[in-house]
C-alpha cells in the first residue's frame, strides 16, 4: 500500500527579504529617539549647570567680603580697584584673574601686577608703579620710566621736580643707540648718577638736558653753575672735575657764580663766570 509522504520544509530555503521601506522606518525611528534622548539629557545637564553656577554666583558665601591692595604710592585704593573694575562684594569664584590682571596693566602708571585668590575668600591684589626718572619733550611731554620707556603723555600736575629734555625727536629717542650719537644711554647714565645720593649732579637740581647730535648733553641747573656742558662719555671724570670746581666755590666768595662750564673736554676745562646784577646785590646786602 503506498503511503503519502508528508511534504517537508526546506530549511535552505531563503526566508522573503524584508521590505527596504520597512527598514528605513524603524532606523529613522530609532535615531528620533536617540536624538530626542540626547536633546532631553543636554537639556537637563545644562539646567542643572545653571542652577549650580546661580547658587555659586549669588550664595554669600563665595563672596569677596576683602580685598587687599599693596603697592600704592600715586595711585589710590580706589583707582586701583576701578582699574580692575572690582569691589568688595563680588564674587570670587565667577572672577577671571588674567583678566583682572590685563586690566590693572593697562593703566598707565601700573608697570606690574599680581592678584591671587585666597582659601579664605580674601582677593589680594599687588601692584608695582611706574617710577618716573625724567619729561622727554617732541613738541608733546612724556615721561620716562628708569629704563627709558616712555610709559605716559605728561600732565602739567606730573612734571613737577622731574628734568625735562628736549633737543631730539621720537624717531632719534627710539634708534639713540646709533653709533656716534648714544642719546638714550647718555641721559640714562646721568640721570641714574643723579638718582644716588652722593651724586655731583642730583636729579632735583637739573632743570633742563639738552641733547645735541653734535655737542652732546648740556644741562640746566640750580646752583653756582648754571649750565654744563657734558658732551658725550666719561661721565666719571667730568663729574668728578665738576664735584671739585663746586668745592672751590663754596669756599671762595670773589667768584659769585660760574654761568657756563665746558667740560667736554676734561683735561682743558673753561669756565665762564657769572656777573651779579646790582638788583642781586641789593638782595643780599638787604
Amino acid at each position: 500500500m503506498l503511503g503519502f509522504k508528508k511534504n517537508r520544509k526546506n530549511r535552505y530555503k531563503r526566508k522573503p527579504p524584508v521590505k527596504k521601506e520597512a527598514v528605513g522606518i524603524r532606523q529613522s525611528l530609532r535615531i528620533l529617539f536617540k536624538s530626542a534622548f540626547f536633546a532631553l539629557l543636554i537639556g537637563v545637564m545644562s539646567l542643572s549647570f545653571i542652577f549650580v553656577h546661580d547658587v555659586i554666583t549669588q550664595c554669600d558665601y563665595f563672596r569677596a567680603d576683602t580685598i587687599s591692595v599693596e603697592g600704592c604710592e600715586r595711585l589710590t585704593e580706589k583707582q586701583i580697584l576701578d582699574a580692575a573694575k572690582i569691589k568688595e562684594g563680588d564674587n570670587f569664584v565667577s572672577m577671571n584673574l588674567r583678566t583682572i590682571r590685563e586690566r590693572l596693566l593697562v593703566h598707565p602708571w601700573i608697570a606690574k601686577a599680581e592678584i591671587v585668590r585666597t582659601p579664605s575668600g580674601i582677593i589680594a591684589i599687588s601692584v608695582l608703579e611706574q617710577k618716573p626718572l625724567a619729561v622727554v619733550d617732541f613738541g608733546k611731554r612724556f615721561l620716562i620710566n628708569e629704563d627709558g620707556v616712555i610709559f605716559k603723555e605728561a600732565e602739567a600736575s606730573e612734571v613737577a621736580g622731574l628734568p625735562v629734555m628736549s633737543g631730539i625727536d621720537y624717531s632719534d629717542w627710539k634708534a639713540s643707540e646709533t653709533p656716534g650719537a648714544p642719546f638714550l644711554s647718555s641721559v640714562l647714565e646721568i640721570l641714574r648718577a643723579g638718582c644716588t645720593p652722593d651724586g655731583v649732579l642730583t636729579n632735583d637740581s637739573i632743570k633742563h638736558i639738552l641733547i645735541d647730535r653734535e655737542v652732546g648733553l648740556t644741562l640746566q641747573v640750580e646752583g653756582p653753575v648754571r649750565m654744563v656742558k657734558l658732551g658725550y662719555g666719561n661721565y666719571d671724570v667730568k663729574c668728578s672735575r665738576l664735584g671739585r670746581i663746586l668745592s672751590y666755590l663754596a669756599t671762595d666768595t670773589n667768584i659769585p657764580f660760574i654761568e657756563e662750564l665746558d667740560l667736554r673736554n676734561p683735561d682743558s676745562i673753561v669756565a665762564r663766570p657769572g656777573i651779579v646784577e646790582e638788583s642781586e646785590k641789593v638782595k643780599k646786602e638787604v
